[in-house]
């Protein structure tokens, strides 16, 4: 970073710095958060009214003092560059001034991308694009508005953010940079855990790379986090792709899943029950081979008896 230049990261846990020096912490909450407010309105600038609302309502007269004090405050750690002052108050308006040299972070830079995406972004946005939250664990105290404000911008943001991601997924795609597609649909997973286009589009990079074992964990971690969240299971498209996956994985193996002769359960309902909400309709069974039938025990012998009766599986001893 050169010579006075300032960098507002207001992704993940915002930091602030001016001449590579971190002024985060000599900053209030409230400087912070105006700050902020102040660079995502679309002019970048708000009345005084509207930030003494916004921060001090319940402060009475002593509002207007609480901003010329934290205004006085920013500008003591955000130094006048070339004659030009980061926030200009003139009359009841208070604004970023759009000639100071600031940076703004990766992704804030990319979030709203248009035109085509230079093999330098893509390989910029997967490396660094880690802090994905927009303020992210940031509340102010007794400032109902601007947190509710913040709750909105953080989920436009997140909406946004997620297109900038899912557009550079389909370039990675068309590369065939698998291992790098599949690094940015983690992110777009993390922001949007319960989209199951994603995980459609993670196991069948997962099909594509030949790692039929990680799109089986994959599906199963998934199916597990929204039984356990939301009680429901994965869409029908998605127990779909993901049988359609599983049987072409078993393929290497001539179509037969072996299984070790060792207790499964007595809990045949419920687990007939568990079965039928992760896989599809299916008019035959996965075929099954069980070394040692004669030697397995009762109790899972009944098991896989009632999956076979079902036709869940078909066994081979």
């Amino acid at each position: 970073m050169g010579k006075d230049v300032l960098k507002i990261d207001i992704y993940g846990d915002i930091r602030i710095q001016f001449n590579d020096e971190d002024i985060t912490q000599a900053l209030s909450k409230k400087s912070i958060g105006m700050i902020a407010y102040l660079l995502c309105t679309p002019s970048m600038q708000a009345s005084k009214n509207t930030l003494k609302d916004l921060f001090w309502i319940d402060a009475g007269e002593k509002a207007a003092y609480n901003l010329r004090f934290n205004l006085w405050n920013i500008k003591k750690y955000i130094p006048e560059v070339d004659g030009e002052n980061f926030i200009i108050t003139s009359g009841s308006n208070c604004r970023i001034n759009p000639k100071y040299p600031f940076e703004k972070n990766d992704i804030e830079r990319f979030e709203n991308i248009h035109d085509e995406i230079k093999s330098e972004d893509l390989e910029e946005i997967v490396v660094n694009s880690s802090r994905l939250v927009f303020m992210e664990h940031f509340y102010l105290k007794d400032c109902d508005d601007f947190n509710d404000w913040l709750v909105l911008e953080r989920n436009d943001r997140e909406r946004k953010v997620i297109a900038t991601l899912a557009k550079v997924e389909e370039l990675l795609e068309e590369k065939g940079d698998f291992k790098n597609a599949l690094i940015i649909l983690e992110k777009m997973i993390f922001l949007s855990p319960f989209e199951d286009d994603f995980h459609i589009k993670l196991i069948k990079i997962h099909e594509k790379l030949g790692n039929y074992g990680e799109a089986a964990r994959d599906y199963k971690k998934y199916s597990d986090w929204l039984r356990k969240e939301l009680g429901v299971a994965p869409s029908k498209i998605l127990r779909e792709t993901y049988m359609s996956i599983a049987r072409k994985g078993q393929l290497d193996t001539d179509g037969t899943v072996y299984i070790e002769d060792k207790v499964y359960g007595s809990d045949f309902a419920a687990f007939t029950e568990m079965l039928k909400s992760i896989l599809p309709e299916s008019d035959g069974g996965i075929p099954v081979k069980i070394d040692n039938w004669n030697n397995l025990d009762q109790k899972s012998k009944e098991l896989f008896e009632t999956l076979a009766k079902e036709k869940f599986i078909t066994i081979g001893r």
